[in-house]
């Protein structure tokens, strides 16, 4: 066994900072659990000016990725560019020239990832990608190791520490979307742009992974149906505390005869199941298998520490050859089960006209679609409106649309402002 393995670093921003922090504080520990030293030799940024609080001593800095590459003292490399265009064309090129990759780019992963890991068996090496879902939260390994002989049937996950944060200040303070929004911008805990995160395209990818690696099943990244967080309402929020919910975005993805559905959303979640627990920046994984039972995975789910954690674990297994199965290279094109063939409970909120025989005419529109209501609240009176609130046993998607569609033309209702699904006890 070498006494050393070389290691060669794309990106240098805050997740690549931390990968370099946690190679010198743990340097002992790493070496010790991995029988050799891991020698950094080289790191690949376009912007090498930047302090990024590390101590590079020793380390090659370069804007020119042919210094890793090329270099075969270097048998290991990490990706942290992000994005799925220069990573990609990044990650092919270490491959092919017989190096291993570990990535921590669900992107990359979602779009690219049965392609690049059939690269990596033709040129007998192996991408390892544990860090592109749920941070520092062993959930991948534990799928393609210690639970091989289960069916894993459901995998639910808050996957996105952004929005889980925006959600439970929105629970906590009472305070709109926006300003929350903002809160979290000056926290570091959302970007300038926080598109990715609140549209839910964030979770999407890591959705697209946990299916790959769960089930063994390849989904396309646009059969995951997605919708984001920006109309939950603090109204919602009170809504669903004083019925025994609180609201997350969820990562949904199942197992069924006729395929796999898998789809991001917000859901009221039953203050009874084990999601409803998790709160802040955290993330979670929850999963049920047979015979093994429900499990749940939780941790911080980004963030330099976090990562670089999953990052080096991944590393430490190829020095040591101790690697799990990726099975990315054994994905079964699967049918994908849309959204219209789902049935889910749903919160629907409703403005309509306070006057007798109202109830009667939404009601009618339900039954007509075979939409079953479990429960109906009203709320505050404003001149001659009032607020319903609804929630249905589980019904079609279909059905439930079609319902929606009618109702919408009604002339006692004047808005219907939110329909979320709610996750079955």
């Amino acid at each position: 066994m070498s006494d050393s393995v070389g290691i060669g670093l794309f990106g240098f921003g805050n997740i690549g900072a931390g990968v370099v922090r946690t190679l010198t504080q743990n340097r002992d520990i790493i070496s010790r659990n991995a029988g050799m030293a891991l020698n950094l030799r080289t790191i690949a940024d376009v912007d090498l000016e930047t302090d990024r609080g590390v101590d590079t001593t020793g380390i090659t800095l370069t804007k020119n990725k042919d210094d890793i590459i090329g270099d075969d003292a270097i048998s290991i490399v990490i990706e942290l560019i992000g994005g799925a265009t220069i990573a990609k064309t990044i990650v092919e090129q270490c491959l092919a020239a017989g190096k291993h990759v570990v990535t921590a780019n669900k992107e990359l992963m979602a779009k690219c990832g049965p392609e690049l890991a059939q690269l990596a068996a033709d040129n007998n090496v192996h991408l390892l990608y544990e860090a592109s879902v749920g941070g520092g939260i062993p959930v991948l390994t534990p799928m393609l190791t210690c639970l091989r002989a289960n069916r894993i049937n459901r995998i639910l996950g808050i996957v996105n520490g952004t929005t889980n944060y925006i959600l439970t200040q929105m629970e906590d303070t009472g305070a709109p979307f926006g300003d929350i929004l903002k809160d979290a911008q000056e926290r570091g805990y959302a970007e300038a742009d926080p598109t990715n995160d609140v549209e839910g395209y964030d979770a999407r990818y890591k959705t697209v992974v946990l299916c790959a690696a769960g089930f063994g099943k390849r989904v396309a990244i646009e059969d995951v149906y997605c919708e984001g967080i920006t109309k939950i309402t603090t109204a919602d929020m009170e809504n669903a505390a004083r019925m025994g919910y609180t609201i997350k975005l969820l990562s949904f993805s199942e197992q069924l005869e006729g395929g796999v559905a898998a789809r991001v959303h917000p859901a009221l979640v039953p203050l009874t199941h084990p999601l409803a627990t998790i709160r802040g920046v955290l993330n979670a994984v929850y999963l049920e298998g047979d015979p093994v039972g429900p499990l749940m995975f939780v941790g911080q789910g980004a963030g330099p520490a976090a990562t670089s954690s999953a990052v080096l674990g991944d590393v430490i297994a190829l020095a040591t050859n101790t690697i799990s199965a990726t099975r990315t290279d054994l994905h079964q094109q699967t049918r994908r089960v849309s959204m219209d063939e789902g049935e889910f409970p749903y919160y629907i909120r409703m403005n309509v006209q306070d006057r007798a025989g109202v109830l009667a005419e939404v009601t009618k529109v339900f039954g007509d679609k075979k939409v079953s209501i479990k429960s109906m609240h009203q709320n505050s009176v404003t001149g001659d409106s009032a607020e319903i609130i609804w929630i249905t046993h589980p019904a079609p998607e279909r059905s439930l649309q079609q319902a929606l569609a009618t109702i919408r033309n009604l002339d006692s209702v004047s808005d219907i402002p939110a329909v979320i699904r709610v996750l079955k006890d």
